[in-house]
């Protein structure tokens, strides 16, 4: 019994310092990057604050045949907030294309919303309604030439809500001006969950890309219904989640202009919006943008509910670059809303300075 025991020890001690080897060999082909945002807020309707936006780590691992994974986490940095898996996805080469397995950014409905593309901190709302929320499943992007575009499968997104003029202890409706936009199942929504598909096709060059756009899928009812009441809308709604949509950027020197046109159905409810963005973004020196942007419903709007009224919120970004991965930013946003009669103009403009610090 003390020779097995002897035996089996050894054999233990060999697998694990296998597995030390292997894991050792492993490490050394992954990268670990993060980044965070701090901010001081001047809100209109309540009192200046410092408060800490968000803190990002990832890990992105090269694979074997010209493969790699990456998995973000966003920490919880405010009262009630939870660890958020941003992305966790493996990229595999196929034909001239690449597939990607498992959640991340939405690679293929219109401008696809990373910092480098926004150009602001913000993201603004129309990128928040139709082109932010991540997805889950299958997504395939190709380019030849000119030419480009890809196909994607996931579980469908939910109709959720976020606020213009959000800031850290900002009240909903008081402070901010709530509106529909595409969130991440979660709860009786995931339950409910549909499968969706979407599609994009163009052109990519150095001077100008432009790109159309289609997806498909549906909401649960329940979440259906959600939506609906906030235009006073009855039940049993319509759970269509339809959407497409063209977009078109154009770069010149230190110039740029940038050009989104979407429309969706969130179940009863059609969603039009638009977002024109123009800057001027010289190497390494001060940049400046100014994005306006609307969302307009179908559904006449009603006092009592402000997520229903239509949002036109006018951003200004000036960006200044102090060393690599380290920059000051300073955005002003005015909510330029429609407010319906008997309503009262929600007081959500918002200033703030930023220090983005990668690593």
């Amino acid at each position: 019994m003390k020779r097995v025991s002897v035996v089996v020890f050894f054999v233990a001690l060999l697998l694990s310092l296998s597995m030390i080897c292997a894991l050792a060999q492993a490490i050394s082909n992954v990268e670990l990057h993060g980044y965070m945002q701090n901010r001081f807020y001047i809100p209109q309707s309540a009192q200046p604050r410092f408060a800490v936006e968000r803190v990002s780590l990832s890990a992105a691992a090269k694979l074997p045949s010209e493969s790699n994974a990456y998995v973000e986490v966003y920490l919880p940095v405010q009262p009630g907030s939870a660890l958020y898996l941003e992305s966790g996805y493996v990229d595999l080469p196929v034909g001239k294309g690449r597939l990607r397995i498992g959640k991340g950014r939405q690679l293929n409905f219109g401008i696809t919303p990373t910092y480098p593309n926004r150009k602001t901190s913000q993201y603004g709302i129309l990128s928040e309604t139709f082109t932010r929320a991540r997805i889950q499943g299958l997504q395939y992007a190709y380019k030849t030439g000119i030419l480009d575009g890809g196909v994607s499968v996931f579980t469908d997104l939910t109709g959720g809500t976020r606020q213009i003029g959000n800031f850290a202890g900002a009240l909903t409706g008081v402070d901010t001006q709530p509106y529909v936009c595409e969130s991440e199942p979660s709860g009786a929504a995931q339950t409910n969950s549909r499968m969706a598909a979407s599609a994009k096709f163009g052109c990519s060059t150095p001077t100008f890309n432009l790109h159309a756009s289609y997806a498909t899928g549906g909401l649960s009812q329940v979440n259906a219904n959600t939506i609906a009441s906030y235009w006073g809308l009855p039940g049993n709604a319509s759970m269509n989640h339809n959407k497409y949509g063209v977009d078109g950027t154009w770069g010149s020197g230190p110039w740029v202009a940038q050009v989104e046109a979407y429309q969706g159905k969130f179940g009863s409810v059609k969603l039009s919006g638009y977002s024109i963005l123009g800057g001027y973004q010289p190497k390494d020196k001060i940049r400046v943008y100014a994005r306006y942007a609307a969302i307009v419903s179908d559904k006449q709007p009603i006092a009592a509910q402000p997520t229903g009224w239509d949002p036109q919120p006018l951003t200004i970004g000036v960006v200044k670059p102090l060393f690599k991965g380290v920059w000051i930013e300073c955005d002003y946003e005015n909510n330029l809303q429609r407010v319906p009669k008997g309503g009262t103009k929600i007081d959500d403009g918002l200033f703030f300075v930023e220090l983005f610090t990668g690593f």
